[in-house]
Protein backbone atom coordinates (compact mmCIF):
# COMPACT_ATOMS: atom_id res chain seq x y z
CA UNK A 1 0.00 0.00 0.00
CA UNK A 2 1.42 3.65 -1.01
CA UNK A 3 0.37 6.98 0.49
CA UNK A 4 -2.27 9.35 -1.38
CA UNK A 5 0.60 11.62 -2.43
CA UNK A 6 3.13 8.93 -3.52
CA UNK A 7 -0.08 7.51 -5.83
CA UNK A 8 -0.58 11.07 -7.53
CA UNK A 9 3.41 11.45 -7.88
CA UNK A 10 3.31 8.69 -10.20
CA UNK A 11 1.10 9.20 -12.49
CA UNK A 12 2.86 11.69 -14.28
CA UNK A 13 5.93 9.30 -14.47
CA UNK A 14 3.87 6.85 -16.14
CA UNK A 15 0.88 8.85 -18.35
CA UNK A 16 1.68 10.62 -21.70
CA UNK A 17 0.01 13.53 -23.57
CA UNK A 18 -2.21 12.80 -26.16
CA UNK A 19 -1.67 13.89 -29.82
CA UNK A 20 -2.49 17.45 -30.36
CA UNK A 21 -4.52 18.79 -33.35
CA UNK A 22 -5.73 22.18 -34.55
CA UNK A 23 -9.07 23.48 -33.54
CA UNK A 24 -11.52 26.73 -34.29
CA UNK A 25 -11.68 28.56 -31.31
CA UNK A 26 -15.37 28.90 -31.01
CA UNK A 27 -14.67 24.43 -30.44
CA UNK A 28 -12.45 25.04 -27.90
CA UNK A 29 -13.94 25.72 -24.42
CA UNK A 30 -12.60 23.84 -21.91
CA UNK A 31 -9.17 22.03 -24.26
CA UNK A 32 -6.04 22.65 -23.00
CA UNK A 33 -3.64 25.01 -25.05
CA UNK A 34 -0.60 22.91 -26.52
CA UNK A 35 1.26 25.76 -28.33
CA UNK A 36 1.61 29.32 -27.53
CA UNK A 37 -0.67 31.61 -28.98
CA UNK A 38 0.33 35.31 -30.55
CA UNK A 39 -1.74 38.37 -30.39
CA UNK A 40 -2.68 39.50 -34.29
CA UNK A 41 -3.00 42.87 -33.18
CA UNK A 42 -2.55 45.33 -30.47
CA UNK A 43 -5.45 45.48 -27.48
CA UNK A 44 -7.02 47.89 -27.54
CA UNK A 45 -6.22 47.83 -31.53
CA UNK A 46 -6.66 51.72 -31.85
CA UNK A 47 -6.54 54.03 -29.11
CA UNK A 48 -11.00 54.74 -28.68
CA UNK A 49 -13.17 56.45 -26.03
CA UNK A 50 -13.57 55.27 -22.47
CA UNK A 51 -17.28 57.11 -22.24
CA UNK A 52 -19.81 58.57 -24.17
CA UNK A 53 -18.44 62.83 -23.95
CA UNK A 54 -16.46 65.18 -25.99
CA UNK A 55 -13.23 64.82 -26.91
CA UNK A 56 -10.45 68.00 -27.19
CA UNK A 57 -6.87 68.34 -27.04
CA UNK A 58 -4.73 68.57 -23.98
CA UNK A 59 -4.22 71.98 -24.46
CA UNK A 60 -8.31 72.97 -24.74
CA UNK A 61 -8.75 70.75 -21.64
CA UNK A 62 -6.12 72.52 -19.18
CA UNK A 63 -8.97 74.68 -18.07
CA UNK A 64 -12.64 75.74 -18.28
CA UNK A 65 -13.35 76.38 -21.44
CA UNK A 66 -16.43 76.46 -24.59
CA UNK A 67 -15.43 74.70 -27.21
CA UNK A 68 -17.20 74.63 -30.65
CA UNK A 69 -18.68 71.00 -31.42
CA UNK A 70 -17.65 70.18 -35.11
CA UNK A 71 -17.78 66.53 -35.36
CA UNK A 72 -19.97 63.37 -34.27
CA UNK A 73 -18.02 59.79 -33.76
CA UNK A 74 -19.72 56.56 -33.16
CA UNK A 75 -18.03 53.04 -32.62
CA UNK A 76 -17.94 51.68 -35.71
CA UNK A 77 -17.33 54.50 -37.81
CA UNK A 78 -14.50 53.37 -40.37
CA UNK A 79 -13.58 57.30 -41.98
CA UNK A 80 -10.87 59.30 -42.20
CA UNK A 81 -10.68 61.05 -38.70
CA UNK A 82 -10.67 64.63 -39.05
CA UNK A 83 -7.68 66.24 -36.35
CA UNK A 84 -9.01 68.51 -33.71
CA UNK A 85 -8.40 72.24 -33.61
CA UNK A 86 -7.97 74.48 -30.79
CA UNK A 87 -11.17 75.82 -29.84
CA UNK A 88 -13.13 72.64 -31.40
CA UNK A 89 -14.06 69.87 -29.80
CA UNK A 90 -15.93 66.60 -31.18
CA UNK A 91 -19.17 64.36 -29.99
CA UNK A 92 -17.66 60.95 -29.28
CA UNK A 93 -19.16 57.31 -28.33
CA UNK A 94 -17.94 54.78 -25.86
CA UNK A 95 -15.48 52.54 -28.19
CA UNK A 96 -15.06 54.92 -30.59
CA UNK A 97 -11.64 55.71 -32.12
CA UNK A 98 -10.33 59.27 -31.17
CA UNK A 99 -9.10 61.71 -33.95
CA UNK A 100 -5.11 61.56 -34.00
CA UNK A 101 -4.34 64.28 -31.79
CA UNK A 102 -6.67 63.91 -29.37
CA UNK A 103 -5.78 64.28 -25.26
CA UNK A 104 -9.07 63.98 -23.10
CA UNK A 105 -12.60 62.60 -23.68
CA UNK A 106 -15.09 64.36 -21.08
CA UNK A 107 -18.12 62.96 -19.83
CA UNK A 108 -21.13 64.45 -21.06
CA UNK A 109 -22.02 64.38 -17.61
CA UNK A 110 -19.54 66.86 -16.79
CA UNK A 111 -20.30 69.48 -19.27
CA UNK A 112 -22.89 71.88 -20.32
CA UNK A 113 -24.14 72.08 -24.25
CA UNK A 114 -26.02 74.76 -26.01
CA UNK A 115 -26.11 74.67 -29.44
CA UNK A 116 -22.78 73.97 -31.15
CA UNK A 117 -21.28 75.09 -28.11
CA UNK A 118 -19.76 72.68 -25.17
CA UNK A 119 -18.75 74.25 -22.18
CA UNK A 120 -16.06 72.75 -20.00
CA UNK A 121 -16.58 73.31 -16.41
CA UNK A 122 -13.02 72.26 -14.88
CA UNK A 123 -9.63 71.36 -16.25
CA UNK A 124 -8.96 67.80 -17.04
CA UNK A 125 -5.37 65.47 -16.85
CA UNK A 126 -3.72 64.75 -20.15
CA UNK A 127 -5.17 61.54 -21.55
CA UNK A 128 -7.95 61.10 -19.33
CA UNK A 129 -11.08 58.59 -20.40
CA UNK A 130 -9.04 57.45 -23.42
CA UNK A 131 -7.92 53.45 -23.81
CA UNK A 132 -4.46 53.87 -25.82
CA UNK A 133 -3.66 51.81 -28.99
CA UNK A 134 -1.80 48.55 -27.19
CA UNK A 135 -1.96 49.17 -23.64
CA UNK A 136 -3.15 46.26 -22.62
CA UNK A 137 -1.25 44.13 -25.21
CA UNK A 138 0.66 44.57 -28.11
CA UNK A 139 1.03 42.77 -31.30
CA UNK A 140 2.96 39.17 -31.03
CA UNK A 141 2.73 39.25 -27.04
CA UNK A 142 2.22 35.59 -25.91
CA UNK A 143 -1.36 35.40 -25.20
CA UNK A 144 -2.06 31.57 -24.56
CA UNK A 145 0.35 29.22 -22.71
CA UNK A 146 1.07 25.81 -23.47
CA UNK A 147 -0.75 24.09 -20.85
CA UNK A 148 -3.30 26.28 -20.06
CA UNK A 149 -6.82 25.27 -20.01
CA UNK A 150 -9.48 27.45 -22.07
CA UNK A 151 -12.18 28.86 -20.04
CA UNK A 152 -15.10 31.00 -21.39
CA UNK A 153 -12.56 34.67 -20.29
CA UNK A 154 -9.30 32.88 -22.03
CA UNK A 155 -11.25 31.92 -25.09
CA UNK A 156 -12.74 35.70 -25.23
CA UNK A 157 -9.45 37.22 -24.85
CA UNK A 158 -7.76 34.69 -27.59
CA UNK A 159 -11.22 35.68 -29.89
CA UNK A 160 -10.27 39.68 -29.16
CA UNK A 161 -6.96 39.47 -30.35
CA UNK A 162 -7.77 37.94 -33.53
CA UNK A 163 -6.95 34.27 -32.74
CA UNK A 164 -9.49 31.69 -34.60
CA UNK A 165 -7.96 28.80 -34.31
CA UNK A 166 -5.80 26.65 -31.71
CA UNK A 167 -3.67 24.18 -31.00
CA UNK A 168 -5.20 21.78 -28.09
CA UNK A 169 -4.52 17.89 -27.01
CA UNK A 170 -7.61 15.77 -28.46
CA UNK A 171 -10.34 14.65 -26.03
CA UNK A 172 -9.35 11.61 -24.41
CA UNK A 173 -11.72 8.16 -25.45
CA UNK A 174 -13.31 7.39 -22.05
CA UNK A 175 -15.13 4.21 -21.07
CA UNK A 176 -16.52 3.31 -17.78
CA UNK A 177 -17.14 -0.11 -16.85
CA UNK A 178 -19.84 -0.71 -13.98
CA UNK A 179 -19.15 -3.84 -12.47
CA UNK A 180 -21.56 -5.89 -10.26
CA UNK A 181 -24.35 -8.32 -10.99
CA UNK A 182 -26.35 -6.88 -7.97
CA UNK A 183 -26.05 -3.25 -9.73
CA UNK A 184 -28.76 -2.60 -12.48
CA UNK A 185 -29.99 0.83 -14.11
CA UNK A 186 -32.84 3.03 -12.25
CA UNK A 187 -35.91 2.35 -13.38
CA UNK A 188 -35.28 -1.62 -13.83
CA UNK A 189 -37.58 -3.66 -11.87
CA UNK A 190 -35.32 -5.09 -8.99
CA UNK A 191 -35.10 -8.93 -7.39
CA UNK A 192 -33.95 -9.41 -3.91
CA UNK A 193 -30.42 -9.00 -3.36
CA UNK A 194 -30.31 -6.01 -6.55
CA UNK A 195 -29.49 -2.46 -6.03
CA UNK A 196 -30.23 0.28 -8.13
CA UNK A 197 -26.53 2.00 -9.66
CA UNK A 198 -24.83 4.92 -8.34
CA UNK A 199 -21.94 4.51 -9.76
CA UNK A 200 -22.65 5.16 -13.29
CA UNK A 201 -24.20 8.16 -13.31
CA UNK A 202 -22.00 9.52 -10.95
CA UNK A 203 -19.11 8.71 -12.97
CA UNK A 204 -20.44 10.15 -16.00
CA UNK A 205 -22.37 13.25 -15.05
CA UNK A 206 -18.50 13.98 -13.08
CA UNK A 207 -16.73 13.41 -16.21
CA UNK A 208 -19.77 15.50 -18.40
CA UNK A 209 -19.33 18.35 -16.02
CA UNK A 210 -15.41 18.19 -16.46
CA UNK A 211 -16.25 18.75 -20.47
CA UNK A 212 -15.55 15.00 -21.16
CA UNK A 213 -18.30 12.52 -22.97
CA UNK A 214 -17.73 8.96 -22.07
CA UNK A 215 -19.18 5.34 -22.81
CA UNK A 216 -20.98 3.54 -19.99
CA UNK A 217 -21.32 -0.38 -19.47
CA UNK A 218 -22.27 -2.65 -17.61
CA UNK A 219 -20.63 -5.92 -16.44
CA UNK A 220 -21.61 -9.37 -14.52
CA UNK A 221 -19.52 -10.70 -11.84
CA UNK A 222 -17.82 -13.66 -14.16
CA UNK A 223 -14.60 -14.03 -15.34
CA UNK A 224 -15.73 -14.03 -19.17
CA UNK A 225 -17.91 -10.87 -19.05
CA UNK A 226 -15.21 -8.91 -17.17
CA UNK A 227 -12.77 -10.15 -20.38
CA UNK A 228 -15.02 -9.53 -22.93
CA UNK A 229 -15.85 -5.92 -21.58
CA UNK A 230 -12.38 -4.84 -20.42
CA UNK A 231 -11.00 -6.48 -23.63
CA UNK A 232 -12.65 -4.00 -26.24
CA UNK A 233 -12.78 -0.65 -23.59
CA UNK A 234 -9.11 -1.15 -23.92
CA UNK A 235 -8.76 -1.89 -27.45
CA UNK A 236 -10.97 1.46 -27.65
CA UNK A 237 -10.41 3.98 -24.88
CA UNK A 238 -7.27 6.19 -23.80
CA UNK A 239 -9.13 5.54 -19.93
CA UNK A 240 -10.63 3.21 -18.71
CA UNK A 241 -12.28 3.62 -15.40
CA UNK A 242 -13.83 0.89 -13.91
CA UNK A 243 -16.33 0.70 -9.96
CA UNK A 244 -16.27 -2.84 -8.14
CA UNK A 245 -14.44 -5.62 -8.92
CA UNK A 246 -10.86 -4.62 -7.15
CA UNK A 247 -10.59 -6.08 -4.13
CA UNK A 248 -10.11 -9.76 -3.09
CA UNK A 249 -13.41 -10.79 -2.99
CA UNK A 250 -14.23 -14.83 -4.77
CA UNK A 251 -15.82 -12.34 -7.85
CA UNK A 252 -13.56 -9.50 -7.77
CA UNK A 253 -12.16 -10.32 -11.29
CA UNK A 254 -11.17 -6.85 -12.42
CA UNK A 255 -6.99 -6.95 -11.65
CA UNK A 256 -6.76 -10.69 -12.69
CA UNK A 257 -8.13 -10.13 -15.91
CA UNK A 258 -6.19 -6.72 -16.86
CA UNK A 259 -3.04 -8.22 -16.35
CA UNK A 260 -3.90 -11.20 -18.18
CA UNK A 261 -5.12 -8.91 -21.17
CA UNK A 262 -1.56 -7.24 -20.78
CA UNK A 263 -2.12 -4.72 -17.90
CA UNK A 264 1.23 -3.83 -16.22
CA UNK A 265 0.09 -2.78 -12.50
CA UNK A 266 1.71 0.45 -11.21
CA UNK A 267 0.01 0.04 -7.75
CA UNK A 268 -3.13 -1.42 -5.93
CA UNK A 269 -4.21 -0.11 -3.11
CA UNK A 270 -4.23 3.41 -1.42
CA UNK A 271 -3.77 4.65 2.13
CA UNK A 272 -7.17 6.60 2.10
CA UNK A 273 -10.21 6.88 3.29
CA UNK A 274 -12.42 5.80 1.78
CA UNK A 275 -11.07 4.27 -1.52
CA UNK A 276 -8.43 2.09 -0.58
CA UNK A 277 -8.30 -0.51 -2.82
CA UNK A 278 -7.47 1.53 -6.27
CA UNK A 279 -6.01 0.33 -8.39
CA UNK A 280 -3.77 2.26 -11.55
CA UNK A 281 -2.45 0.16 -14.70
CA UNK A 282 -0.94 0.71 -17.89
CA UNK A 283 -1.04 -1.27 -21.12
CA UNK A 284 1.16 0.80 -23.68
CA UNK A 285 -0.91 4.53 -23.94
CA UNK A 286 -4.36 2.54 -22.59
CA UNK A 287 -4.87 3.60 -18.64
CA UNK A 288 -6.83 1.70 -16.47
CA UNK A 289 -7.93 3.19 -13.19
CA UNK A 290 -9.86 0.23 -11.26
CA UNK A 291 -11.98 2.23 -8.26
CA UNK A 292 -13.53 0.82 -5.51
CA UNK A 293 -17.61 -0.06 -5.71
CA UNK A 294 -19.08 2.06 -3.07
CA UNK A 295 -19.78 4.91 -4.09
CA UNK A 296 -18.01 7.58 -1.61
CA UNK A 297 -14.95 6.36 -2.55
CA UNK A 298 -15.70 6.43 -6.21
CA UNK A 299 -16.40 10.50 -5.40
CA UNK A 300 -12.88 10.04 -4.49
CA UNK A 301 -11.25 8.65 -7.53
CA UNK A 302 -13.26 10.73 -9.83
CA UNK A 303 -11.83 14.23 -7.82
CA UNK A 304 -8.58 13.16 -7.57
CA UNK A 305 -7.21 10.22 -9.63
CA UNK A 306 -9.35 10.31 -12.87
CA UNK A 307 -8.72 14.38 -12.66
CA UNK A 308 -5.22 14.00 -12.33
CA UNK A 309 -4.95 11.51 -15.26
CA UNK A 310 -6.83 13.43 -17.34
CA UNK A 311 -4.95 16.86 -16.76
CA UNK A 312 -2.05 14.45 -17.73
CA UNK A 313 -3.82 12.77 -20.83
CA UNK A 314 -4.43 16.42 -22.31
CA UNK A 315 -1.09 18.11 -21.50
CA UNK A 316 -2.20 20.49 -18.63
CA UNK A 317 0.85 22.44 -16.56
CA UNK A 318 -0.49 21.97 -13.30
CA UNK A 319 -2.67 18.02 -13.23
CA UNK A 320 -4.62 17.38 -10.40
CA UNK A 321 -7.18 19.00 -8.24
CA UNK A 322 -6.86 22.89 -6.72
CA UNK A 323 -6.51 22.46 -3.33
CA UNK A 324 -7.29 25.68 -0.73
CA UNK A 325 -6.99 26.21 2.63
CA UNK A 326 -10.06 26.32 5.24
CA UNK A 327 -10.60 26.01 9.12
CA UNK A 328 -12.21 22.96 10.36
CA UNK A 329 -15.31 23.91 12.27
CA UNK A 330 -15.51 20.74 14.44
CA UNK A 331 -13.60 18.24 15.52
CA UNK A 332 -13.52 15.48 13.51
CA UNK A 333 -11.62 11.36 14.43
CA UNK A 334 -8.76 10.96 13.03
CA UNK A 335 -6.75 7.80 11.53
CA UNK A 336 -3.56 7.09 12.47
CA UNK A 337 -2.78 4.56 9.02
CA UNK A 338 -5.28 6.34 6.32
CA UNK A 339 -5.47 9.69 4.86
CA UNK A 340 -9.22 11.02 5.15
CA UNK A 341 -11.15 12.44 2.55
CA UNK A 342 -14.75 13.77 4.10
CA UNK A 343 -17.07 15.54 2.39
CA UNK A 344 -18.36 19.18 3.77
CA UNK A 345 -19.88 22.00 3.70
CA UNK A 346 -18.35 25.26 2.90
CA UNK A 347 -18.81 28.57 4.77
CA UNK A 348 -17.24 31.94 4.77
CA UNK A 349 -17.13 33.73 8.03
CA UNK A 350 -17.55 37.23 9.00
CA UNK A 351 -14.10 38.07 8.79
CA UNK A 352 -13.70 36.07 5.30
CA UNK A 353 -11.88 32.88 6.20
CA UNK A 354 -13.44 29.56 4.50
CA UNK A 355 -15.06 27.49 6.81
CA UNK A 356 -15.05 23.59 6.70
CA UNK A 357 -18.10 21.87 8.36
CA UNK A 358 -18.47 18.09 8.38
CA UNK A 359 -21.34 16.43 7.69
CA UNK A 360 -22.75 12.73 8.62
CA UNK A 361 -22.72 9.45 6.95
CA UNK A 362 -19.22 9.51 5.46
CA UNK A 363 -18.57 5.78 4.78
CA UNK A 364 -17.97 4.87 1.97
CA UNK A 365 -21.72 3.26 0.60
CA UNK A 366 -23.05 6.37 1.81
CA UNK A 367 -24.50 9.26 -0.77
CA UNK A 368 -26.91 11.30 1.41
CA UNK A 369 -24.88 13.93 2.26
CA UNK A 370 -24.09 15.05 -1.09
CA UNK A 371 -26.73 17.00 -1.23
CA UNK A 372 -25.30 19.63 0.85
CA UNK A 373 -21.40 19.10 0.05
CA UNK A 374 -19.71 21.41 -1.70
CA UNK A 375 -16.23 20.07 -1.07
CA UNK A 376 -13.67 17.44 -0.18
CA UNK A 377 -11.47 18.07 2.59
CA UNK A 378 -8.23 16.14 3.02
CA UNK A 379 -7.60 15.11 6.68
CA UNK A 380 -3.66 13.66 7.11
CA UNK A 381 -3.20 10.15 8.71
CA UNK A 382 -2.99 11.09 12.54
CA UNK A 383 -3.80 8.86 15.44
CA UNK A 384 -5.45 12.04 17.38
CA UNK A 385 -8.37 13.59 16.28
CA UNK A 386 -8.59 16.99 13.85
CA UNK A 387 -9.53 19.83 16.26
CA UNK A 388 -12.03 22.43 15.47
CA UNK A 389 -9.80 25.22 14.51
CA UNK A 390 -7.24 23.18 12.69
CA UNK A 391 -6.21 24.19 9.26
CA UNK A 392 -7.20 21.89 6.53
CA UNK A 393 -6.74 21.80 2.90
CA UNK A 394 -9.87 21.09 0.57
CA UNK A 395 -10.77 20.71 -2.90
CA UNK A 396 -14.47 21.32 -5.04
CA UNK A 397 -16.64 18.60 -5.81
Amino acid sequence: MISLAEALALYPLHVRPLRTQAAPLQAALGHVLRAPTQARCDLPRFSQSALDGYVLTNEDAAAPCTLTITDSIAAGDTGELRPLQNGECQRILTGARVPPNAGVVVAQERVSVVGDQMTLKEAMKPGANIRWQGEELREHSTIGKTGQRITPGHLASLSAAGIDQVTVTRMPRIRVLVSGDEVKPAGTPLLDGQIWDANGPLALTWLRSQGYEAELRYIGDTREAVSEALSAALDEADLVISTGGVSVGDKDYIIPVAESLGVERVFWQVAQKPGKPLYFGQRGDRTLLGLPGNPGAVLIGLTLHVRAVLDILEGAAKPGAAFFSGVLAQEVKGDAKRDCLHRMRLDISDDGRAQLQPLPHQDSHMLSNLANADVLAHLPAQSQPHAAGSIVKWTRL
